[in-house]
Parts: C-alpha cells; sequence; structure tokens
C-alpha cells in the first residue's frame, strides 16, 4: 500500500511540474544592496535600447531576465519588476529575441542619478 501511495505521488507530480513552468517566467536579482528607492508604478518605468542611448547619471539598481508569449508581455513583466524594486528604467542587454515560441529579454534595472 505504502509503495503504490508514493508511486501515484511521483506520478502526480511529474505531471503538475511541467505545466507548473509555463510560458511565463522572470527573473530579479538586487545589485545594489545600498541604494533602495520606493517603488514606482509599472507604466512610469522608460524602457531603454543601450546604456549608451542615456545621457543622464543611472545607478543600477538590480538586473532582469524572463521571458513570455509576447513582447508586450515580457516588457511588462520587466516594467513591473524593475518599478517593485524603485527603478525608472529598465535597460536591455540585448534587444528582445524570439526562442522557442517565446520572447525573451534580459536587462537590468536602474535609477536615474548617481546614487550617492
Amino acid at each position: 500500500m505504502r509503495r503504490s501511495h508514493a508511486l501515484l505521488t511521483c506520478l502526480c507530480a511529474a505531471l503538475i511540474l511541467p505545466a507548473c513552468a509555463g510560458p511565463y517566467r522572470s527573473f530579479y536579482r538586487e545589485t545594489n544592496h545600498q541604494l533602495h528607492p520606493a517603488p514606482i508604478p509599472a507604466e512610469q518605468v522608460k524602457v531603454v535600447k543601450s546604456a549608451d542611448d542615456l545621457t543622464s547619471e543611472w545607478t543600477e539598481v538590480g538586473i532582469y531576465r524572463g521571458h513570455a508569449p509576447t513582447v508586450n508581455e515580457a516588457m511588462q513583466a520587466a516594467q513591473g519588476s524593475c518599478g517593485k524594486a524603485g527603478a525608472e528604467l529598465f535597460i536591455l542587454n540585448t534587444p528582445p529575441f524570439e526562442a522557442g515560441g517565446l520572447w525573451k529579454l534580459d536587462g537590468f534595472c536602474a535609477a536615474r542619478g548617481s546614487g550617492t
């Protein structure tokens, strides 16, 4: 009896875990532990194609990587994560790209100013 219960548990886990992975995934990690700006709405987070496009000073707050079924959903998730961290900018390391039917983003969240 005990063995069949363990087998059933493993079978359920094998069926459920892939469904949890899903098409949405995001990862945010704080990189500046001294700077803790107040959260801002996601709509106020500006997406910047490259750090080279900025003329004013900025300070990195954290890194973000994620993917979603559409580029708009991926961008909205990145803006949401950056906004929660208090970052006003989401600066792309690379342009959004499609892989395996999902749009992937790689960049970092930044706050305006030098952070001092």
